[in-house]
């Protein structure tokens, strides 16, 4: 996982599959998925630009289950409170 600390909070640039894992199971077990908890935990903000998540290139080859798993891991960051955007505001 790569994370920018920006003025407007916390932004991840690229976001594999096993660290999206990890964050929907809060599971702390390296520090990039452990800033993002403790920033989520001290009220900060986290962005994630849709085209950084890993899964998403996979839309075409993906059998539907396993794609439908990690939509559901997306939904799951967003109910954590981290926002999800198009595009990365560079």
């Amino acid at each position: 996982m790569r994370l920018t600390r920006q003025e407007d909070g916390l932004h991840i640039t690229d976001l594999p599959l096993e660290d999206m894992a990890l964050l929907t199971l809060a599971a702390p077990l390296n520090d990039g998925v452990r800033a993002v908890l403790k920033e989520l935990l001290s009220g900060g903000r986290v962005v994630v630009a849709a085209q950084a998540m890993e899964y998403r290139r996979y839309r075409k080859t993906a059998p539907m289950g396993i794609y439908r798993t990690f939509t559901a891991m997306e939904r799951m960051l967003r109910e954590m409170g981290i926002i999800v955007t198009r595009h990365c505001d560079r």
